[in-house]
């Protein structure tokens, strides 16, 4: 029966290519020893290279030594190749000031990945059985999680293959009893201070006196949700593929807009969509993170948030940015030009030209970057300036004064943006914000007999 689900299970999942190098996580427990002797009876079989990768994480000291040489023996026995290697995983949690579990799963993945590229494997097989999956659905349940997290432990993640992942413990250690073999017993299985013990040694039980079958149960819930997180999952990839502004290997640029147009349920999952693709996992990222991304989209104003494992996301009204690079301290431009009626001018700091030229015909204007100002309302200069505080014009169509700054944040221009608008003003009055809007009492009307054409190229 074992077999039959093993071979069902790297089927399903298409986990292996024949002639493939796979690394094989082995700790010398039960779980492992027999992905172990399940992977060299079907090697052949499936055209796999295998080599063992064993971690003593000093945790258990004379124990740890003796999970070595039991390693070692299979891997004699086997006549399989095999990687040892020690590390202080206790100091590692420390200096990092993280629980001792996540710093095992950290350092356990971070050393099968490097035997992985030191032996060209493209495969790292590990030793997750359905009980694992069921005790991480509960674990993450009473910790708090969305939709991917109740999916429990995926059977694939990149290079790493699960086989055993639907296969439960009572199989396996009947399968490890039947080859007359006596595995590893980890102690710290058995105390009570690790979570997933407590889940597997007390929570479980008391379970099985509402439903004896509650393991199998909260198994096919966790299929049913990996469905409709495909499903979700598909939705979130096209909606993220609809705003792209720009793609870098460090940094995404996503159109603010067009986030706000998907519905509201969708949005967080195209934004963590986002930040995996930016910082290649979702470790440590929590609700709260997403929520406090979504409340801020609409705001017009520049804001920042910092996101576990150096990510950087920032919004501006228009674009929203999600970068591994720290955002440099903007530095506020300042410029000051006298035109000349007609003239040119180039504004390096902005990196245009403008020019000013006197015409005859008022024809209306349809190009945001040309305005067409009433001669009568120049005075004798025509000054072009970045913004200053307390600015103030008529906006056309309007009868009362605006605030400069009040005008941007309506307009949603971004705020790292405003300073490089071009601000045209004569006789002590703003004509023009340029390429947004002219002054009300620049316009044309009918009185008008000269006019000056304004242009940004």
């Amino acid at each position: 029966m074992i077999k039959k689900k093993f071979l069902e299970t790297i089927s399903e999942y298409h986990m292996f290519e024949p002639g493939e190098r796979v690394v094989v996580a082995v700790s010398g427990g039960a779980d492992s020893t027999a992905l172990l002797y399940l992977l060299a009876e079907y090697k052949q079989q499936l055209g796999l290279d295998l080599h063992i990768a064993h971690l003593n994480h000093m945790i258990r000291k004379n124990d740890a030594e003796l999970d070595v040489r039991f390693v070692q023996g299979l891997a004699q026995k086997l006549g399989l190749p095999l990687s040892v290697e020690s590390f202080d995983v206790q100091s590692y949690a420390k200096e990092e000031n993280i629980g001792l579990e996540d710093a095992a799963r950290r350092v356990r993945y971070g050393f099968f990945e490097r035997v992985a590229n030191q032996v060209k494997a493209s495969k790292i097989a590990v030793a997750h059985s359905a009980d694992d999956n069921v005790e991480t659905f509960l674990m993450r349940l009473l910790r708090g999680s969305g939709l991917k997290g109740l999916c429990g432990i995926p059977p694939v993640r990149g290079r790493i293959v699960r086989p055993m992942i639907s296969i439960w413990r009572r199989q396996i250690e009947d399968y490890v009893g039947a080859l007359k073999l006596v595995p590893r017993r980890d102690y710290t299985n058995y105390e009570s201070k690790y979570m997933r013990n407590r889940v597997r040694l007390k929570l479980i039980p008391q379970l099985k006196i509402y439903n004896i079958n509650i393991k199998e149960i909260i198994l096919q819930t966790i299929l049913l949700l990996t469905e409709d997180r495909e499903f979700v999952d598909g939705m979130a990839e096209e909606a993220l593929a609809d705003v792209y502004v720009s793609v870098g290997d460090n940094e995404l640029r996503l159109d603010i807009e067009g986030i706000l147009e998907w519905d509201y349920a969708l949005q967080g999952h195209l934004l963590r969509k986002a930040i995996e693709r930016v910082k290649g996992d979702l470790f440590d990222l929590t609700y709260k993170h997403i929520q406090e991304i979504l409340d801020k989209l609409e705001n017009t104003e520049r804001w920042e948030t910092h996101l576990p494992g150096g990510i950087y996301v920032r919004g501006n009204g228009l674009q929203l940015i999600v970068s591994r690079e720290k955002p440099k301290a903007s530095e506020s431009l300042s410029f000051f030009y006298a035109l000349s009626v007609p003239g040119e001018l180039e504004i390096k700091e902005i990196g245009r030209t403008i020019r000013a030229s006197e015409v005859e015909e008022f024809a209306p204007v349809n190009d945001n970057a040309v305005a067409l100002v009433d001669s009568a309302a120049l005075g004798r200069n025509l000054i072009v300036r970045n913004r200053t505080d307390g600015d103030k014009f008529f906006p056309l169509g309007m009868r009362s004064s605006k605030k400069l700054q009040d005008f941007f944040v309506d307009e949603k221009v971004p705020q790292e943006a405003r300073d490089s608008v071009p601000i045209f003003e004569s006789a002590g009055k703003i004509i023009w914000v340029g390429g947004l809007r002219l002054d009300e009492r620049a316009k044309i009307t009918k009185r008008t007999k000269k006019a000056v054409k304004l242009e940004l190229l």
